[in-house]
């Protein structure tokens, strides 16, 4: 009777326990299949939401304050010329006409040397001193311009003959810069042309214009030498040092031009910033022809009066890709 009564328990609280967990495992079903739906609505809102807030593709809303902040401005697209030019390359050299060997009036013997390479020397300053060899007296050698001492071959008890370079004084005050021109464009290069010179290595730029054009032709590379002169009070332009040059030698037809710096690359494409409506801007995909330091012929895409970014177009580039403008864009919900 207390087998039967035991065994009567255990079933009856195995059929407990089974209704227990079935009931708990629907209340999780519940929950589980109430969450998602939850979740769904949730996303489906923020995507609204995020399609709102960006528009078009690569459009942008700015207000007027982040305009001032990012300093964006506008212009129109007007008529202009475009510089022809030629790319060159070349050196800078020291200014010949600027350049003294000083050599002893005498041979003899050299028993003062005052100065050393690279020091500073004025016209007239006492550089070394000689003893002659026919009167066996001392005589003194001046400087004959003012000036850095670029070479020094003296050395004290040393012979010096007449023929002699016992210094090498250069002004550095101007200097020659010799660009290599190649036939084709020879007929093209002339006294007079404007030039924007730029040190290879470094952003260091200056503009001067060609004084002289070699009338014959180097035999042994083929090409003739335009020379430009540059001020150099600053010593800035250092002899030797390689540059490139942008010799504009006239103007093209009259076409429309918008400023270069608003020209921006897009998804691979050229493309110019509008402002299309108030406070919103996108980038319109432009064609463009020949340009030069300042300006670029547009030959589709726009329209000569269009208002167009002109300062500021990479700013917005950057906050079309990044989504962030230091904090000077907003966007218009």
């Amino acid at each position: 009777m207390r087998k039967k009564i035991f065994l009567s328990g255990i079933l009856f609280l195995s059929l407990l326990l089974a209704a227990g967990c079935g009931k708990s495992k629907n209340t999780r079903n519940e929950d589980h299949t109430g969450h998602p739906e939850a979740n769904e609505s949730d996303h489906n809102e923020h995507e609204g939401e995020a399609a709102g807030a960006h528009g078009e593709e690569g459009e942008i809303a700015i207000s007027p304050e982040g305009m001032k902040m990012a300093d964006i401005t506008l212009a129109k697209v007007s008529k202009g010329r475009i510089a022809v030019s030629i790319d060159l390359s070349g050196e800078v050299g020291f200014n010949e006409d600027r350049l003294v060997h000083v050599t002893p009036r005498f041979s003899g013997i050299a028993k003062e040397i005052r100065f050393r390479v690279g020091e500073y020397v004025n016209a007239g300053d006492v550089v070394a001193v000689i003893e002659s060899n026919e009167s066996m007296t001392h005589y003194s050698m001046k400087a004959p311009i003012s000036g850095r001492i670029i070479e020094k071959h003296i050395s004290p008890g040393e012979y010096l003959s007449q023929e002699q370079s016992i210094y090498i004084i250069a002004d550095l005050s101007s200097v020659w810069v010799n660009l290599a021109v190649y036939p084709k464009d020879a007929s093209n290069i002339k006294p007079g042309q404007k030039v924007i010179i730029s040190a290879v290595g470094s952003d260091h730029s200056t503009r001067g214009s060609v004084h002289y054009v070699t009338p014959v032709m180097d035999v042994q590379t083929r090409k003739i030498t335009a020379r430009v002169v540059l001020p150099n009070g600053n010593n800035a332009w250092r002899p030797g040092t390689f540059v490139n040059a942008h010799v504009e030698v006239g103007e093209g037809e009259e076409c429309p031009v918008i400023e270069k710096a608003a020209l921006q690359v897009f998804d691979n494409k050229n493309v110019v910033f509008i402002q299309h409506e108030p406070g919103r801007f996108k980038p319109v995909e432009v064609a463009i022809g020949e340009s030069d330091s300042r300006f670029v012929r547009i030959l589709g895409g726009l329209e000569t009066g269009a208002e167009y970014v002109n300062k500021g177009a990479f700013e917005i580039k950057a906050k079309v890709v990044t989504g962030s403008l230091g904090g000077h864009a907003g966007h218009g919900h």
